[in-house]
């Protein structure tokens, strides 16, 4: 701020006598002695002074320092004529380097470089700093220089590591400039919006998606129908059997070119399975023929239904289990629940009689008499004997389930 007039006016008589006003701010001695010219605060001074020092021409000047304030040339130095003296104001700027908190600077300075040279960060410029304003601009006290220093950062993309050297401020500025191209699905770490505050690594990773199609089969069943139109121990395939497909679509997800998800979009069964169906015989198969008979057998069958008829058995045939033997009761609890009396209609025109279910036509050919219920239980087992000691006959094709159950098959 400029003296007034009046205060330089009392310290002029002081020094040197009469002084002339010749403009605003500038003060022109006339006496003797030497005249220094005095810079400061944007006013120009002239003191005439006899002998002294810079220090005395700034208090004849009225012009007070700040303890940071710079004076050239010092005020130690003796004045002489036309000496020249520089008073530059010391101001306060804060000075944020890479988003940091701000640094307060105080420092005679009137431009960029003068405040950052005074803090010691001159190095900055030569490193290749982004500086605003830029190094010559004019600051004012209370101004902000802000500092961007350039980082290494290592860039991971497609199998390859790119080493750059960079001023941008956040990540996706600095792939932007390096050409880095990002797809839509692409994964960056850090993400695009962090902001680089030192030196590190950034990973992008290639996202890809594909849609496949896989064929699935799906194999037919089959349904076994029990049915007395075939023979126990038979069967017919019906219907034959078809499998059915199935297309299943997924979405792959592909990291860096590996597959690492797999996502069902659909399943679609573009033909059903059909079941294979086969029926299964239930009704007992027919007994075989009776060996054709000489006339000499007839006249022993005659002697043998006579014999029958007075209540002898015919002999135990060898090679069969005896008429004793628990392997008859056995039968017969799994054939009629040991019920030698019963009567079974398995279909409308086939039925089973006693207690080992015998078909009349098998009884009679064995040379049963009458219906195999009516005789007694010696009875049923004796022609059960005859029967098995056919060649043709077995456990299993005479009591196809219950030989089985009972292990005699």
């Amino acid at each position: 701020m400029a003296p007034s007039r009046s205060s330089l006016f009392r310290r002029a008589l002081l020094g040197l006598g009469a002084f002339v006003v010749a403009a605003a701010g500038v003060v022109a001695f006339t006496a003797g002695g030497s005249t220094v010219e005095i810079l400061a605060d944007d006013v120009r001074y002239e003191v005439g002074l006899s002998d002294g020092t810079v220090a005395e021409a700034l208090g004849l000047a009225g012009v007070d320092l700040g303890p940071a304030d710079l004076v050239t040339p010092p005020l130690a130095t003796a004045v002489e004529d036309g000496l020249t003296v520089v008073v530059t104001r010391a101001i306060t700027v804060d000075v944020v380097i890479d988003d940091d908190a701000p640094r307060s600077v105080t420092a005679p300075a009137s431009s960029v470089g003068g405040i950052l040279t005074a803090a010691n960060l001159r190095h900055l410029r030569d490193e290749g700093a982004v500086i605003t304003p830029t190094w010559r601009d004019a600051v004012h006290d209370g101004d902000t220089i802000t500092v961007r220093r350039p980082l290494e950062v290592v860039v991971e993309v497609d199998g390859d590591e790119l080493t750059v050297v960079s001023l941008a401020a956040v990540v996706d500025d600095l792939l932007s400039l390096n050409d880095v191209e990002l797809g839509p699905d692409d994964l960056v770490l850090p993400p695009p919006s962090t902001v680089l505050d030192g030196d590190g690594t950034i990973v992008i990773q290639r996202i890809d998606f594909e849609e496949e199609a896989d064929e699935v089969v799906l194999p037919y069943e089959e349904i076994r129908r029990e049915t007395d139109e075939l023979e126990r121990g038979t069967t017919e395939v019906s219907r034959e059997g078809r499998d059915g497909l199935r297309v299943d679509r997924f979405r792959i997800r592909y990291v860096d070119g590996e597959p690492v998800g797999r996502e069902v979009l659909s399943r679609e069964v573009v033909t059903e399975p059909r079941d294979r169906v086969v029926r299964v015989g239930t009704a007992e198969p027919p007994p075989p023929p009776p060996p054709a008979r000489t006339s000499s057998s007839s006249s022993s069958q005659s002697s043998s239904s006579a014999s029958s008829s007075s209540s002898s058995l015919p002999a135990e045939p060898s090679g069969v289990p005896g008429i004793d033997d628990p392997v008859w009761n056995r039968l017969a609890q799994c054939e009629s629940n040991g019920n030698w009396s019963l009567v079974h209609r398995a279909t409308s025109t086939i039925t089973y009689y006693g207690g080992l279910q015998f078909h009349a036509d098998t009884w009679r050919s064995v040379g049963g008499q009458g219906l195999p219920h009516e005789a007694p239980r010696r009875e049923q087992i004796r022609r059960a004997q005859i029967l098995l000691s056919q060649p043709w006959a077995t456990w299993g094709n005479q009591w196809p389930a219950c030989s089985r159950m009972l292990g005699l098959s």
